[in-house]
């Protein structure tokens, strides 16, 4: 009986985690072993491995790909940045939000630097 997709992750579920956990985004990981992102999203978290969300995914795109094999380096701003946006939110402060956002997206096109 050929295997699914399904069953190959399965059967590779160390080096499905090692690549996630190295920066390998879930939409190329599913797209290689022919699953849905969605289907491998809930396989990592049963194996209880942290799912990146939109943010993290976009802070660590922006890092160098030898910080990424590593672990990756966090800057002070980006964090801070983070966290007055998720504040924000929590406070239903929409407009505090955007500015956060906007801010983050600066910093990192300008000058972020990763462990600085």
């Amino acid at each position: 009986m050929p295997r699914t997709g399904r069953d190959h992750v399965h059967a590779e579920k160390a080096a499905v985690i090692d690549r996630y956990r190295a920066g390998e985004t879930l939409k190329a990981l599913a797209a290689e072993f022919g699953v849905s992102d969605a289907w491998l999203k809930k396989q990592l978290t049963r194996w209880d491995v942290p799912v990146r969300d939109v943010r993290a995914a976009r802070i660590l795109r922006a890092q160098p790909k030898e910080a990424v094999m590593d672990e990756p380096p966090t800057c002070p701003e980006c964090d801070d940045l983070v966290s007055a946006e998720r504040e924000a939110r929590t406070a239903h402060d929409h407009s505090a939000a955007t500015d956060a956002r906007v801010l983050l997206r600066r910093h990192m096109d300008t000058d972020h630097r990763p462990g600085a």
